[in-house]
């Protein structure tokens, strides 16, 4: 007799761009983005496959991060991310000057936009999270203080607790140096940071395609408080 098959597991992993000094001489913007996939090997074989050329050809490279690596590397980085398959990328865009100062503080701040991040995958005209038979999310630790950490952790399980339905989930805190997939989704949020930091659309061209949504969370503010 077959044996029914497993549900998958679905992972989730989260990064950050801008800085969050709310005061003119911060980030105009901070971005928070999401990769999802259940498959997490192709992106794990083709990043370790890279950074050996990378090194091979003489670049001592150990981690990749696309705001410090040379042109050269992200040349190289991403065409292969635009290649990956069976992933969704999803973004939040926030215009700091017109986030009151009452939802600045981290405890206020972080569930909200982590709600807004993960309402579009997780809605059920998104991924239908109830034929998974675990979630994990995985976020760069290093962004984050110490002191800082319970509070990401606690805005990210409020949120799950709503909306996986009983669905078991795990929350990793890793050093993106450990996990090639948060690496990935490093560049995935540089690109779309620079897009609306800088107006540098070559990186965001590479990546389109992967994105579902990308939400302005404020487009319709209409004081800038600063």
């Amino acid at each position: 007799m077959d044996q029914p098959q497993a549900a998958p597991y679905l992972y989730v992993f989260i990064d950050e761009s801008g800085n969050r000094d709310f005061s003119p001489t911060g980030t105009e913007y901070w971005v928070l983005t999401s990769l999802l996939t259940t498959q997490v090997g192709q992106a794990l074989v083709q990043l370790c496959d890279l950074k050996h050329h990378i090194i091979d050809l003489g670049t001592d490279i150990e981690e990749f991060h696309a705001s410090e690596d040379r042109q050269a590397v992200r040349d190289m980085v991403f065409p292969m991310i635009e290649g990956l398959q069976n992933v969704r990328v999803d973004s939040v865009i926030v215009d700091k000057r017109k986030a009151a100062p009452s939802i600045r503080p981290l405890r206020c701040f972080y569930p909200m936009m982590v709600e807004n991040l993960l309402k579009y995958p997780f809605d059920s005209r998104g991924i239908d999270v109830s034929r998974f038979s675990k979630v994990f999310i995985f976020m760069d630790r290093v962004s984050a203080r110490a002191s800082e950490r319970e509070a990401l952790k606690k805005a990210v399980k409020m949120y799950l607790a709503r909306h996986l339905r009983g669905v078991p989930y795990v929350i990793c805190m890793h050093d993106s140096a450990s996990h090639h997939c948060l690496q990935i989704v490093d560049y995935l949020c540089w690109a779309i940071y620079v897009k609306w930091e800088r107006g540098e659309l070559r990186p965001y061209q590479a990546i389109r395609h992967l994105i579902r949504s990308e939400f302005p969370i404020f487009r319709y503010g209409y004081i800038d408080w600063y």
